[in-house]
């Protein structure tokens, strides 16, 4: 978590620390359960952006998958679209 303040001219970003994991023979590692609770992170539903800022450090973005339903009405297409075509090709797993 980042706490922003700005001093005179400069900002300061103060960092709080929140958890340490260890990462495993096929570089893997565990979400803590302090950042799952924090950012109401649950199962197979997102994905984690990794970035390098300004500074070189390394920020994680959580990245909810979006369904079919949570899509609807929030793009807009070109032409028209046959939504039940649409709705079989997605769950036959044709836009992964």
């Amino acid at each position: 978590m980042y706490k922003v303040r700005r001093i005179k001219y400069h900002w300061e970003i103060m960092v709080t620390y929140l958890a340490t994991t260890k990462i495993y023979d096929k570089f893997q590692t565990a979400i803590p359960v302090e950042v799952r609770k924090k950012y109401d992170i649950e199962g197979k539903n997102y994905f984690i952006e990794w970035n390098i800022n300004e500074k070189g450090k390394i920020e994680l973005e959580f990245i909810k998958k979006l369904s079919f339903e949570d899509m609807v009405g929030r793009y807009k297409a070109k032409k028209p679209i046959d939504s039940l075509k649409l709705k079989k090709r997605f769950k036959k797993g044709e836009f992964r």
